[in-house]
């Protein structure tokens, strides 16, 4: 959500008093008060990736994000003061060491209860995989908070037509672009769904094939059957790891954030949110 609230205000651009970017904090800040006040949550956690390509993926498949443009400088910047800004808002916040957001996302749903309601607010499909009626839902980002897709499991199953547990399988066998991920060479999405609807796992696919199963057609099993080691190797790479250790913190609220913020620009996102916050807690 920062990565894309930056680009969305780089121009014509929020800057600081002593000329800083700032447009990334302007944006995260009001995006996260939208949704406090659309959504009236209990808490907020903001989830960072720990290592954006982490060690134990890319050692499984070498392309994994290889191809994604290096992270502009001064997004980098303002990422430091994000944190800076959180730790002074007393809200949580999340992350996993050696991993990505995501499987800090997967550790907490991990943890929660029946009793519990988590909404996940993303625009990584990879996340569809933990939705889980009535616990976990996904919050997709369409265009910045204001228009959301709303996945349950209906509504995963609605839009892929396949379970939101067995999504892992069906983004492995399609692939993901975003994630450098090629897929099985020649299964689009059309033939991965029906795969997933057809058999109860990825390794039934593959006792298929090699059997000439029928239900498969000739130029799909062969796929499959040169494909076995990708597909060993993409079975422990794109399920999320919810057993990383999950660590979760806080910081004191610091009540002079807001006149502090003034000089850097963000006094009236900071002022919008606390209010949010403060409104949805009195509920």
């Amino acid at each position: 959500m920062f990565y894309r609230s930056y680009f969305a205000m780089r121009e014509p651009g929020v800057f600081a008093k002593d000329g800083r970017s700032v447009g990334a904090l302007h944006g995260y800040l009001d995006m996260v008060t939208k949704l406090v006040v659309d959504r009236r949550p209990d808490e907020v956690v903001h989830v960072y990736d720990h290592d954006w390509r982490p060690t134990a993926r890319v050692d499984l498949y070498a392309g994994y994000k290889s191809e994604r443009p290096p992270e502009p400088e001064d997004l980098t910047i303002q990422f430091a003061m994000l944190r800076e800004i959180l730790d002074r808002t007393g809200m949580l916040q999340a992350q996993t060491e050696n991993w990505e957001a995501e499987d800090a996302i997967g550790a907490f749903c991990l943890e929660a209860t029946d009793d519990d309601r988590i909404e996940i607010v993303s625009g990584d499909r990879d996340l569809i995989q933990l939705v889980r009626d009535p616990v976990v839902t996904l919050l997709f980002t369409l265009r910045g908070v204001s228009e959301l897709g709303i996945y349950d499991e209906a509504g995963v199953l609605a839009k892929y037509g396949v379970p939101a547990d067995r999504y892992a399988e069906f983004a492995i066998l399609r692939g993901d672009p975003s994630d450098g991920l090629p897929g099985v060479r020649g299964v689009g999405e059309k033939t991965a769904r029906a795969l997933v609807q057809e058999f109860p796992s990825i390794d039934a696919m593959l006792e298929a094939a090699d059997a000439g199963d029928i239900l498969i057609k000739p130029g799909v099993r062969a796929k499959l059957v040169e494909s076995r080691g990708y597909l060993d190797d993409m079975r422990r790479l794109v399920p999320i790891n919810g057993e990383a250790p999950l660590s979760l913190w806080a910081g004191e609220r610091d009540e002079s954030l807001v006149e502090d913020a003034a000089e850097l620009g963000l006094k009236g996102p900071l002022q919008r949110l606390f209010a949010a916050l403060e409104s949805a807690r009195a509920e």
